[in-house]
């Protein structure tokens, strides 16, 4: 009785160990999570720019614009996807220091995007430069 109880108990702190180890393993596809698709400081120079993201990022629902160091005017944002295509989304906003764009959503559920393209204009970059991260959600 008492061998039968130790087998049940190890038994059992076996299968938690697994169940842990399976869940710490999808921490990555999480689809509550944003990723970091890519960064970049834009300049008084510029008024567009644009990001590449790899396939090995995985597919994306959603993406959206943060913003750092100074507040820009984003005119719109076009995503490429892997298979060619594209889609435009208008944004026409101020997006000030330390705040995001609004959600975009994505066309055709999960898709692979190959680079986003943003516009912008550079007349409210306050210290002549602002960093700009896209982030996506599977």
């Amino acid at each position: 009785m008492k061998n039968t109880k130790i087998i049940l108990l190890t038994l059992l702190m076996l299968g938690s160990l697994i169940s842990c180890s399976a869940t710490n393993g999808n921490k990555s596809n999480n689809p509550t999570k944003w990723v970091v698709l890519g960064k970049r400081t834009v300049s008084k120079i510029a008024d567009h720019d644009e990001i590449r993201v790899t396939a090995s990022k995985g597919t994306f629902r959603k993406i959206k614009l943060k913003v750092t160091q100074s507040p820009i005017f984003v005119t719109n944002v076009r995503i490429v996807y892997a298979n060619g295509t594209s889609e435009n989304h208008v944004i026409n906003k101020r997006i000030n220091k330390g705040r995001s764009s609004r959600v975009l959503d994505l066309k055709g559920k999960k898709r692979i995007i190959k680079k986003i393209v943003f516009n912008y204009r550079t007349k409210l970059l306050a210290n002549g430069k602002a960093r700009i991260t896209v982030l996506g959600k599977h």
